[in-house]
């Protein structure tokens, strides 16, 4: 009798989640019964008591003191475990393979905490075990048993398995095909998950929230806003507009997919904005590229005393980041440490990708410092800033100690590092980034293909650039204006025009960079009348409205061909604001072919405006010493310390056995400076006995 009643006090506590009472029946349990003879329903139910309350600890010296466990026992703990979250799943499957050893045969109950604990901790071939004996056993025909299961193969990225899984389910509920829909949803499958919600309503003639808000979250951009239009006609219709989780499912749909008039009408008419639907319309504009409307919308959300999740940072941050917001970047790191988010892995990678995008590598190491977890995305954002920033030894010497420490890379760390590498025309750390490329199984699909035909392209290794080219299994415009670039830039001009043709031919639409590097390859190659074939054709042909680089190129052709006076008139009568570039690449023209007079006019055009730059002064003025104006000379030098324009040194580098030889001009610091100088000298000789001259009309004078 006294078992029955401990039974039913137990069993209320439970439900009121009531510890403390819970412990006081434990006790008189254990004071009218010995451990050995407790019954097996008191037990269990005592091992699901502390579970259900959250202390597992104690749920588990209950278990272990249990001398005949049958399969509530069991379950009691496994499922205790595995919705407690990846913290103590991985106990899960340690328990499993000990009750079959046990030989307790495990119900449909066990399979659907197995289930979740694999899905949990991606426990893939764990679940596929469980998966075995799950048929073996006949429970994978229960629906709770084969949900749980599709469960845990969407989760860990197998849709082809779970779609087995749910064709041959002899039973779906709502959750099986929520489930499918959403594994399609979380691999971008948009046309699959359409495909399966189709079917749901064909044959179960019952749409729910949760089948609604799967599809919603599947259709991610601008081709698929029509099919999330008739779904929010359907949400209408049926009544489901009034789950504000629905209503929250058609804000993101639309941000996503780029309506932002639609996702605005929809959060305007949500009549229970909860902090998801905020960060949804926010994320949307973010996304979108209207950070300024971000940024409102989240300082309306605050003074409208919503209080905004991890989710909400993470999207304002990302807009402060696309507009270099610092200042209002700060504020929101204020904010969320303030309410408590400053351990977030996702919140602090979007700080530390912020921090570096506004130029603040300080504040982003501090960031990337502070967590040091082994997230790839981490690591990636901090490579990425410094590559971003120009601070490309530290992103390479960042990625040797992610190597270090074991994290592997994904596509984008191998593009920012390889990008890094192009920087620095450094060719050696470049084919060792591409060893590593080909050891993780990357392909050489963009934007890895891309960064790679940089690399060698900037190093002059056209060889290595074609070949990767040539294996790039789809090539979009930047990887062919990539290649016409190395062609061009690398003394293959003719080589960079026929692979124009061949883009052309292969349907491949050019954009302005295209015209670019070829208006320079005709640029070097002295192709006048081609070169204006092509600045023509960029508009009647492709309706590509010539920018000021295409200009600066034509400009560069008329000067390199000695046509400068035709460079002028061309000059003088564009109607794009140039600014002073078109004058400072005709003066460097008028240099090369000695047209003092030409040059003098560009130069004062360039004194006329303002230049910053140190060059055209040297320049203006060497051409007034050759000319024999000294009162010229005089007054160039007078503007140049008036405006504050120093002429900068110059630099260079060049790799040689593993290590980088840097030079500043006047700079005696590089240990064997003396066997330098002197190599210097026996070249000079060598110069002078074969017969060179130096000119000196237009040297540079002092200044």
């Amino acid at each position: 009798m006294y078992r029955a009643s401990f039974f039913t006090e137990l069993l209320h506590c439970t439900q009121q989640k009531d510890l403390r009472t819970g412990k006081a029946i434990h006790a008189q349990i254990l004071k009218a019964t010995s451990s050995s003879s407790t019954c097996i329903y008191l037990t269990n139910s005592l091992v699901n008591l502390y579970a259900k309350c959250g202390n597992l600890v104690k749920a588990r010296i209950v278990f272990d003191n249990i001398t005949h466990k049958d399969v509530v026992s069991w379950n009691c703990l496994i499922n205790a475990y595995s919705q407690n979250g990846p913290t103590t799943s991985f106990l899960v499957m340690e328990l499993f393979q000990r009750m079959r050893a046990e030989n307790t045969f495990p119900n449909a109950h066990t399979f659907a905490g197995v289930f979740t604990a694999a899905s949990n901790v991606l426990d893939v071939f764990g679940g596929r075990q469980a998966h075995a004996v799950a048929v073996k056993t006949a429970s994978f025909y229960d629906v709770f048993v084969g949900s749980s299961l599709l469960n845990m193969y969407c989760k860990v990225g197998l849709v082809l398995e779970a779609r087995k899984v749910f064709d041959i389910m002899p039973e779906r509920n709502s959750v099986s095909w929520s489930t499918m829909i959403s594994g399609y949803a979380m691999q971008r499958m948009a046309v699959d998950a359409l495909e399966i919600f189709e079917l749901m309503r064909y044959v179960e003639e019952d749409e729910n929230e949760f089948a609604l808000t799967s599809v919603l979250s599947a259709l991610a951009s601008p081709e698929f806003v029509n099919h999330g239009k008739l779904i929010h006609c359907l949400a209408c219709k049926i009544g489901l507009l009034s789950f504000v989780s629905v209503e929250n499912a058609l804000v993101t749909m639309y941000g996503k997919c780029g309506s932002l008039d639609d996702a605005l009408k929809m959060f305007e008419q949500s009549g229970d904005k909860d902090s998801i639907t905020w960060s949804a319309m926010i994320t949307g504009y973010a996304q979108s590229g209207d950070s300024n409307k971000a940024l409102k919308l989240f300082s309306h959300m605050h003074f409208s005393r919503i209080k905004p999740s991890e989710f909400t940072f993470v999207g304002v941050i990302n807009a402060c980041s696309d507009i270099g917001a610092i200042m209002e970047g700060k504020q929101v790191h204020g904010y969320s440490l303030k309410m408590g988010y400053e351990s977030q892995i996702y919140m602090m990678t979007a700080l530390v990708d912020m921090y570096a995008k506004c130029g603040s590598l300080v504040d982003a190491r501090k960031g990337f410092d502070y967590l040091r977890e082994p997230d790839f995305v981490l690591w990636t954002s901090m490579i990425g800033g410094y590559v971003q920033n120009g601070k490309n030894e530290s992103a390479l010497s960042l990625y040797c100690r992610m190597q270090m420490e074991g994290i592997l890379p994904n596509e984008l760390t191998m593009a920012s590092v390889l990008k890094a590498c192009s920087s620095l025309a450094a060719l050696e750390q470049g084919r060792q980034i591409h060893a590593h490329i080909v050891k993780h199984g990357f392909s050489l699909e963009i934007p890895i293909g891309s960064a790679l035909s940089t690399m060698y392209a900037k190093c002059g290794s056209l060889e290595d650039v074609d070949l990767v080219f040539r294996r790039m299994p789809t090539r979009d415009v930047v990887s062919w204006n990539v290649m016409i670039s190395g062609l061009s830039q690398n003394g293959s001009g003719h080589d960079a025009l026929k692979l124009f043709e061949e883009m052309q031919l292969e349907n491949t639409k050019p954009d302005d960079v295209t015209f670019v590097n070829i208006l320079s390859a005709c640029s070097h190659l002295g192709l006048v009348e081609q070169g204006w074939v092509y600045f023509k054709m960029m508009f009647d042909k492709f309706g590509i409205v010539p920018r000021l680089e295409h200009y600066a190129c034509m400009v560069d052709i008329l000067g390199r061909a000695g046509k400068l006076n035709e460079a002028k008139a061309f000059i003088e009568s564009s109607t794009i604001d140039h600014g002073m570039c078109l004058w400072r690449i005709l003066l460097s023209a008028c240099r090369n072919y000695r047209n003092f007079k030409l040059g003098a006019y560009a130069g004062e055009k360039l004194m006329e405006l303002g230049s910053q730059e140190s060059s055209a002064y040297v320049l203006l003025s060497s051409i007034y010493t050759a000319l024999g104006k000294w009162e010229h000379v005089e007054r160039v030098r007078k503007i140049m310390k008036l405006r504050g324009v120093s002429k900068e040194p110059g630099c260079s580098w060049i790799d040689l056995k593993n290590m980088t030889h840097v030079f500043v001009v006047g700079d005696q610091m590089h240990p064997q400076i003396g066997e330098i100088r002197g190599e210097l000298r026996m070249l000079t000789k060598q110069m002078e006995d074969e017969g060179y001259q130096p000119t000196f009309e237009l040297t540079s004078v002092s200044l």
